[in-house]
């Protein structure tokens, strides 16, 4: 398969990225459940593929996306070579705070679930759903601790993944994302 250049970055990879927050276990969302033994086969079978590309999330599940797709490196002995995973600082999943420590505890979780020691792409995550959205996007927030993040060498590459664009236009053109999701928007 193909591999292009992802946004601003000097990653490769597919133009198939495998969305997981149906391995979450998201029956409410979703109308049906993942159980472990299926979510399992399904990372594997995305490990074993041609696509080199899945993205994940702190809130798919709470957590559950990320322990399953970690649980599937560490079966594997680490990431197969040259493929990318990339995932989302989230909000407090009781409270909805999305400021800098939060951001941090985030990174931390996601980090130690999925067993990784730094992440090629990270992004922040739905801002519009914190519970301040200005406190979330300002530069002591949850979006300043992003980029602090990727001064650290802990993320590659750092980009938005939120829903309405009129939301998202105003920080794209106030902070040097290097990617963007915008999701929820369209389907097939």
């Amino acid at each position: 398969m193909d591999k292009v250049r992802l946004g601003r970055t000097d990653l490769m990879v597919t133009s198939i990225c495998f969305g997981t927050s149906g391995l979450g276990d998201m029956p409410d969302t979703y109308g049906y459940g993942v159980d472990e033994a299926r979510a399992r086969a399904t990372i594997h079978a995305i490990f074993d593929g041609p696509a080199n590309f899945l993205d994940t999330a702190r809130n798919y599940g709470f957590g559950r996306s990320e322990e399953r797709i970690g649980a599937a490196i560490r079966e594997r002995g680490g990431l197969p070579e040259g493929f990318v995973v990339s995932t989302k600082l989230d909000r407090d999943f009781e409270t909805s705070v999305f400021d800098a420590s939060r951001a941090r505890r985030s990174l931390e979780q996601s980090l130690k679930a999925l067993g990784l020691e730094r992440f090629d792409l990270l992004h922040l995550h739905d801002p519009e759903h914190s519970r301040s959205f200005d406190e979330t996007t300002g530069e002591d927030g949850a979006l300043g601790e992003l980029f602090r993040i990727k001064e650290e060498g802990l993320a590659k590459a750092v980009g938005l993944a939120a829903g309405p664009a009129s939301m998202m236009m105003p920080l794209l053109r106030n902070w040097d994302f290097d990617a963007l999701i915008t999701h929820n928007r369209f389907t097939l």
